[in-house]
């Protein structure tokens, strides 16, 4: 009994290790791509700003077995990746209680909203743009062009729907309380 105790702690360990790897993977290392923008900075005259924001509602934490730890906690990251440099999403979070109609707004109900939003700079052209929600397993690659007027990027979340503990009516519309399915890039 006490090898099969230890056999499993291997695999556990194991699964662990390869989940960090894949979401490191995630991560770019160059750093000549972009730069972040401080408030009043001044670009240089072949650069556009870009502004990249996203916001995201999950349920609050719960001590439940299996639940990932990080919904509702400041653990819960967004990464962005242009051409192979990546950033890690300056985020505010707070407690949101949203009285709408839950026939249409996936939303609706208490919960974290997270709130991501950063500019950057860069010279226009063509990028590759990823956004990852590493606790979500989530990811979306797409081509953006830069124009130098800038650009905003809006990063919006899908939400799962699942049946559980729904009313008949409400089963299978999405609820932002049974996670992140994948992310929308629109930009504007």
């Amino acid at each position: 009994m006490k090898k099969i105790g230890q056999f499993l702690t291997v695999i556990l360990g194991l699964i662990l290790a390869g989940c960090a790897v894949s979401n490191q993977a995630l991560l770019g290392q160059r750093n000549d791509v972009f730069r972040v923008v401080s408030d009043g900075a001044a670009g240089g005259a072949e650069e556009a700003f870009v502004t990249v924001s996203a916001s995201i509602k999950t349920h609050k934490y719960s001590p439940i077995l299996f639940e990932p730890s990080k919904h509702g906690k400041d653990e819960y990251q967004l990464f962005v990746d242009i051409n192979g440099q990546s950033i890690k999403m300056p985020m505010e979070m707070h407690n949101e209680t949203t009285a709408t109609d839950p026939h249409t707004d996936p939303e609706s109900g208490e919960g974290v909203r997270y709130l991501y939003k950063t500019t950057i700079r860069l010279k226009p052209g063509t990028y590759t743009f990823t956004a990852s929600l590493p606790t979500e397993d989530v990811s979306v690659r797409q081509e953006i062009v830069i124009p130098i007027e800038g650009k905003t990027i809006i990063i919006k979340p899908t939400y799962r729907g699942l049946a559980r503990k729904k009313v008949p009516s409400l089963r299978w519309r999405p609820d932002f309380r049974d996670g992140v399915k994948g992310l929308d890039i629109v930009t504007e």
